[in-house]
């Protein structure tokens, strides 16, 4: 037989849901299921809609608030002159872009005569140089990014550790809490 609501302990109203609604059998198990580290029993379909769950977070909008300046010169060396500043906290890296590029072995030298070095090879040798320019600069200009961009996600990294480190601190704090009102009153 089911004892009436007045007749129980405090306790549920305490974990339940808005303050003066008695949560639901369900909440508690998946309560105190969540508090243990264990999976979540099977609730009814009552229970699922009376709750308000949270929705799933895009990590991508998660916005973590810090102070990143990077130095006005890295800036500059790794934004391309005329266009936007580079910006490590929205710029991404594809999986492409950040994989080694293999070490190429030279082609040896060929020495052309004096006599063949004409018009067409001139002007050729002018174009493979400003290639070689750009290709050089490119590369330069993709290292720098990706330092930059390191430099911010080190620095967003330490400062989520330290968030961890709390958030676990607190939750190891609310289960000596629970376990100590189960040990007065009894398991929820």
């Amino acid at each position: 037989m089911a004892r009436p609501v007045s007749d129980r302990t405090p306790a549920p109203l305490l974990l339940g849901g808005p303050a003066g609604t008695p949560p639901s059998g369900g909440a508690l198990l998946g309560l105190r299921s969540l508090l243990q580290g264990t999976s979540k029993p099977k609730e009814p379909a009552s229970c699922l809609t009376s709750r308000d769950t949270p929705s799933p977070v895009d990590p991508d909008t998660v916005e973590v608030l810090m102070t990143f300046e990077p130095d006005p010169a890295d800036l500059a060396l790794s934004s391309i002159p005329g266009h936007e500043t580079f910006d490590p906290r929205r710029h991404r890296f594809s999986e492409e872009e950040l994989k080694p590029q293999p070490i190429m072995k030279k082609a040896r030298k060929i020495q052309v005569p004096e006599e063949q070095k004409d018009e067409k090879y001139w002007s050729r040798r002018y174009k493979n140089n400003e290639a070689a320019k750009r290709s050089r600069d490119a590369r330069r200009l993709k290292e720098n990014q990706i330092s930059v961009r390191a430099a911010f996600l080190e620095k967003e990294n330490a400062l989520l550790r330290q968030e961890v480190v709390a958030v676990r601190q607190e939750l190891s704090h609310y289960r000596a809490v629970l376990s100590r009102y189960q040990a007065q009153h009894g398991a929820l």
